[in-house]
């Protein structure tokens, strides 16, 4: 589709009081664009009020009311940035002197054009104005699309995996400048798919928010976690190093794997694999890179039979560990490192009443009063309930010695909660 029938349709407001020189106009325009007209700056305002498909001006400078120069400025000064970025081309006469034509470029004028203009200079001056201000529209319509872009994965609130890749490209940078150490872990629940299919997403997205809980739970306030796919997470752990980075893999999987879902009448268990890197850092190492690297070893791990941690430090020399190994063919990359495997064992949960809907039937640890307060601001409340008794009573002394400082106004309330907890009084 060519330029004259994208614009077709592009609104052109042509402001003088002579209607010989608007009529002129309108037959060299009127077959590229639609031209609404106007005698003086008064009626050209309100054409731009009543008219918000105007993309371009062309007004004379000398005229009755309002002249050009006053539409110009009101243009410029308008609240409405629309309005106040709109082209607007001069046309000069003889009667206008240099000074005017500087004084209206000071003001804002994007163009001039000398009368009597003819149809080439006054097509080709439009249309490259129609031009820029679309693409400049464009332009700002991709740049507000990009900031409003969420951040977040909807469902679990970690990062989304445009965002999880960003913050990745940070950290690495950050690691490269000071030297530091950097970890890389995907983690996928095994078979997720199958069960997403077979349970419906109600019950899926349940079992992924509980997995969420227990990542969150489980890394540090500088790490970053991120949902990079239907049931995969990614992190990416600062300063970790090797031992650090393949024992929080393991023990997310192996909580992962010590979970039971009631479902209807169905019982499911799943269990999750991981890839770990802690590569050695250099000046040209790439992120995209050590992405590719981690996924790998996720996918090797999970073609294993899944239920286990990949894991790579990088260096090219095993490492001395306690935890058992299973055997896994040797593969090696491009630093020459064997990548070693570990099982990630599933611990038996105990039973509780079916549910409609997908159900921890593990009996979790009770989070810390920091990570209770984080499940409140992701709205997950209800998974505190068994939890809410002992963490009320590790918050009473708080609470106690503000009723000191209240001189004893909040003795009525501290009371019923020592007596809903069966405390007795001191």
């Amino acid at each position: 589709m060519s330029e004259e029938n994208n614009a077709a349709g592009t609104q052109v407001l042509v402001v003088d009081d002579s209607r010989v020189i608007r009529v002129a106009a309108r037959k060299i325009l009127k077959e590229e664009f639609e031209v609404l007209e106007a005698g003086d700056g008064e009626a050209a305002w309100d054409a731009l009020q009543q008219n918000p498909g105007i993309a371009l001006i062309i007004s004379d400078l000398s005229m009755p009311y309002l002249n050009g120069m006053g539409l110009l400025k009101r243009i410029r000064e308008a609240e409405d940035k629309r309005l106040a970025n709109i082209p607007v081309i001069i046309v000069t006469g003889a009667e206008d002197d240099e000074d005017a034509k500087s004084s209206a470029f000071a003001a804002g004028a994007s163009d001039f054009l000398s009368k009597p203009f003819d149809s080439v200079q006054l097509l080709a001056h439009t249309r490259s104005h129609i031009k820029l201000a679309t693409t400049e529209t464009r332009l700002e319509q991709t740049a507000t699309a990009i900031e409003t872009e969420p951040t977040v994965d909807l469902l679990t609130g970690l990062l989304n995996q445009r965002s999880f890749t960003d913050r990745g490209h940070q950290e690495l940078a950050y690691a490269i400048r000071h030297r530091s150490e950097l970890g890389l872990v995907f983690i996928d629940v095994d078979a997720f798919d199958e069960a997403f299919i077979k349970y419906g997403k109600p019950a899926g997205e349940a079992i992924l928010k509980i997995f969420t809980r227990i990542i969150r739970d489980s890394i540090r306030t500088e790490d970053t976690a991120g949902r990079v796919g239907l049931a995969r997470f990614g992190l990416v752990l600062p300063s970790a190093n090797a031992i650090g980075a393949r024992k929080l893999a393991v023990r997310i999987c192996t909580q992962i794997a010590s979970r039971t879902f009631k479902i209807g009448n169905d019982t499911l268990k799943l269990t999750a694999s991981a890839g770990v890197i802690t590569p050695l850092i250099r000046r040209d190492t790439r992120f995209e890179e050590l992405l590719e690297q981690a996924q790998r070893l996720l996918g090797r791990a999970q073609h294993s039979g899944g239920n286990r941690v990949l894991f790579d430090q990088g260096t090219g020399t095993a490492e001395e560990r306690t935890e058992p190994v299973t055997e896994a063919p040797p593969e090696t990359d491009a630093t020459g490192a064997a990548p070693e495997t570990e099982n990630t064992p599933a611990t038996t949960a105990g039973t509780e009443p079916a549910a409609t809907t997908a159900e921890s039937q593990e009996s979790e640890p009770m989070p810390s009063l920091a990570q209770a307060l984080q499940r409140l601001h992701d709205n997950d409340g209800d998974s505190l309930s068994p939890h809410l008794p002992a963490l009320v009573r590790e918050v009473l002394p708080l609470l106690e010695a503000w009723q000191r400082q209240q001189s004893g106004s909040l003795d009525a309330a501290v009371g019923q909660i020592r007596a809903s907890l069966d405390i007795p009084e001191q």
